[in-house]
């Protein structure tokens, strides 16, 4: 995390190997950025990584878990700030991948989906 932190001023530590940035008045390529804090954790750990970004955390959670399943087209990054690309990413991913989804409410929201068709 220490390698991290330095990036932004405001970062939330959420879990031992998972962190927030607000990228708020980083003047940087959001994307160029992700590629740096990438190599950057990788040189300091030896662990690669994924960084997904987007407007919120869970978004940003699902750039990350797509950047991952999409790794050879995304390189383990992904922006999903571009609302055409976050949709596209979304069509792909199962209701039940989207972070605080879980089985039990994946499974009533399928139900409620094909009530609706």
């Amino acid at each position: 995390m220490s390698c991290i932190e330095s990036i932004s001023p405001s970062c939330e530590i959420y879990s031992t190997d998972e962190i927030f940035l607000d990228l708020s008045g980083i003047q940087k390529c959001p994307e160029k950025l992700g590629r740096e804090i990438k190599a950057r954790v990788y040189k300091c750990t030896g662990i690669p990584i994924g960084v997904g970004i987007s407007t919120t955390k869970t978004l940003a959670k699902l750039a990350n878990h797509a950047a991952k399943r999409w790794y050879k087209s995304t390189g383990g990054v992904l922006d999903l700030r571009d609302p055409d690309r976050r949709n596209q990413a979304l069509q792909h991913i199962d209701v039940g991948d989207v972070w605080g989804v879980g089985r039990r409410l994946e499974e009533k929201l399928k139900l409620l989906g094909s009530e609706m068709n």
